[in-house]
């Protein structure tokens, strides 16, 4: 068994956009600039962006993966479609269960199946653009910093890059859906939020320093 190795978890070039998003969602909570219901909004809807995010990834294997059989490209890239629609339909059952959540606290949230006028609603919560924009820079920044620039796409399965994000996503929304509990029924009480960001940051640090380490690996080759 590996010790834990502390060093992994402070501030890197590969794990600087964790830190700066964390230091940037407590700083707009503690002045605030947004509301601890607007960080639980927030990081349900980050599945969608993670969703994003792995649709570069795949497109990035199958186009730059020479271990990839070149005659199977064009069946490849049908995956990047078969992607999409079976992950829209993975976050369109997510967002039912999170607006049904949501209207514990919030009598403004509509039938949990109006999924498109509920997420219009919770975009006009306070300060969910600049939450929403953070996440999504420092998404994208971990796709540039701990995939493009090593070359990740050369030695990544699409099988295992196919399923990854439904293992981050879990783990994430677990501790999302924990700690939004005490939220909703102690009508936002910052030091929760503040608990939230914190936990969702060491899960997203252990993500960056052990990126090998998950419950998909085994003895899979770096091809389909």
């Amino acid at each position: 068994m590996k010790s834990f190795n502390l060093k992994k978890y402070l501030p890197t070039k590969q794990n600087s956009f964790v830190w700066f998003n964390a230091i940037f969602l407590l700083y707009l909570l503690i002045i605030g600039k947004v509301d601890p219901i607007t960080i639980v909004t927030a990081y349900f809807l980050e599945t969608a962006i993670i969703g994003i995010v792995y649709v570069f990834k795949i497109y990035s294997i199958i186009s730059f993966n020479n271990k990839l059989e070149k005659n199977s490209n064009y069946s490849n890239y049908s995956l990047i479609l078969f992607f999409i629609f079976h992950f829209s339909f993975f976050i369109a059952i997510q967002l039912i269960f999170v607006f049904a959540f949501l209207t514990i606290s919030d009598n403004n949230i509509k039938e949990a199946f109006n999924i498109l006028e509920n997420i219009q609603y919770v975009l006009t919560y306070k300060g969910i653009t600049f939450v929403l924009i953070s996440i999504t820079v420092y998404n994208f920044a971990d796709y540039v910093l701990n995939f493009i620039i090593p070359k990740k796409y050369e030695t990544s399965s699409l099988n295992k890059t196919f399923t990854e994000p439904y293992v981050r996503i879990f783990v994430q929304q677990f501790t999302v859906i924990i700690s939004g509990f005490f939220i909703v029924f102690s009508s936002g009480i910052t030091v929760v939020a503040i608990i939230l960001i914190a936990f969702r940051t060491l899960i997203e640090l252990y993500f960056v320093a052990n990126p090998t380490n998950n419950i998909l690996d085994g003895n899979e080759k770096p091809v389909i």
